[in-house]
């Protein structure tokens, strides 16, 4: 198992095909056969076979049992190791989350904690240290054998520089400002972790199982305090020079929303609002989206307002980009149909007739897990690239030789 792994550090071309093994069976819902790999990746039968006897031997792969016949001989599939697991966790403006995923994207365990960033770096990174711990002791309870787990990914609701992990200028807090939460994170865990910004991982996790995995060019808008977009060009997540891809110039999130809300509620001209706040009601975009599904006009006004901005500034993204598909995302989207039509009717009639002529704007299926399943996406990403291959199979095979001694 230590030889494969050394192999593979040294020989590039060898880890490279790997990782596109690796990659194919990624891809797949339950493993893939040799036969599969071989059309996947354009490799030879003898160098398909090769390096699946390698990751399996490093302790990446295993095989599971046989596919239905065709017809010929039954073929075997291969899919990654079911003990191996990484940590997907979310740091949101109200809460943290923490996951224990399979390396296939299976939820195992998974908690939320009500928690605002307003409470700054130090309670936040702690508590969520505390809740992964939890949420690894419940999985490995669970299981049935040992689980090892690989890297820990993490979503944060603010800019984030990917090289580094390190947060830059959040909003929210001025302590959040340049916070090691990668680094921190793997110390913690003792294995590698990434941390980006949750919009990048919704984008990445619609690319994987959602809306955007049946195209090459996506865009995901997630419309929550603030507005910001995740871009897959060419099923790739493009982050730009710095990591901060995506920012969008709009005041129309939710914050602006319950802002003009509360105006109205504190005038009075919202009969529907005012009420809502003398019954002890936080004014929030949530609220808003409430009463405006119930009929109030003045709240539907402000929704309608608020998607007409956010579909102006799409519009000039759909041109510039030309995605396939836009996925509409976050607490203020689910302002109901009328949200997502203005968006539409704005996009459509701004927009270049051909870059609208076959885009889809559809809501996530994904939901409240995007951010997790995208954290899990990119762990695993990372993990099984040309570039980290090398170092995980280095990793399964020191944390056999432990096994093996105790």
């Amino acid at each position: 198992m230590n030889d494969a792994a050394a192999r593979g550090r040294g020989d590039g071309g060898a880890i490279a095909s790997a990782a596109a093994v690796a990659g194919v069976i990624r891809a797949a819902a339950d493993g893939a056969s040799r036969t599969e790999i071989g059309a996947g990746t354009g490799l030879s039968k003898a160098i398909v076979s090769e390096r699946v006897r390698a990751l399996v031997d490093a302790g990446l792969l295993e095989e599971a049992g046989e596919f239905g016949s065709t017809g010929g001989r039954r073929a075997t599939r291969v899919r990654f190791r079911s003990d191996l697991v990484v940590v997907a966790a979310e740091i949101a403006m109200t809460h943290v989350r923490a996951a224990v995923v399979t390396l296939p994207g299976r939820i195992l365990t998974d908690e939320k904690l009500p928690l605002s960033m307003h409470e700054g770096p130090d309670r936040v990174l702690a508590e969520l240290e505390r809740l992964i711990e939890r949420q690894l002791q419940r999985a490995r309870d669970d299981a049935a054998a040992p689980l090892t787990l690989c890297g820990v990914g993490v979503g944060i609701a603010g800019p984030v520089e990917f090289a580094t992990g390190r947060t830059v200028h959040p909003p929210v807090h001025p302590d959040w400002h340049d916070q090691p939460v990668r680094d921190r994170l793997a110390v913690r865990f003792g294995v590698p972790a990434w941390a980006d910004n949750e919009v990048n991982l919704m984008a990445l996790a619609e690319q994987h199982r959602g809306a955007g995995a049946e195209v090459a060019d996506s865009l995901v808008v997630k419309i929550g305090s603030w507005v910001g977009a995740g871009l897959i060009s060419n099923r790739r997540l493009h982050r730009g020079a710095q990591g901060c891809a995506g920012s969008l110039v709009t005041t129309a999130g939710g914050d602006d929303i319950a802002a003009r809300a509360e105006l109205l509620a504190i005038s009075g001209q919202s009969p529907a609002l005012q009420a809502a706040a003398a019954a002890g009601r936080t004014v929030t975009a949530q609220l808003v989206a409430e009463l405006a599904q119930l009929g109030d006009d003045d709240c539907r006004r402000i929704l309608a307002e608020a998607a007409e901005d956010i579909g102006t500034v799409l519009s000039v993204l759909v041109d510039f980009f030309n995605p396939a598909v836009v996925v509409v995302t976050g607490g203020v989207a689910s302002g109901g149909g009328a949200f997502l039509a203005r968006i539409r009717e704005t996009v459509y009639g701004r927009s270049l007739a051909l870059a609208t002529r076959d885009l889809r704007i559809v809501p996530s299926d994904l939901g409240d897990d995007a951010a997790i399943l995208g954290a899990a996406a990119m762990t695993v990403d990372e993990l099984t690239s040309a570039g980290g291959l090398g170092d995980t199979l280095a990793r399964l095979g020191a944390a056999a030789t432990r096994t093996g001694a105790e």
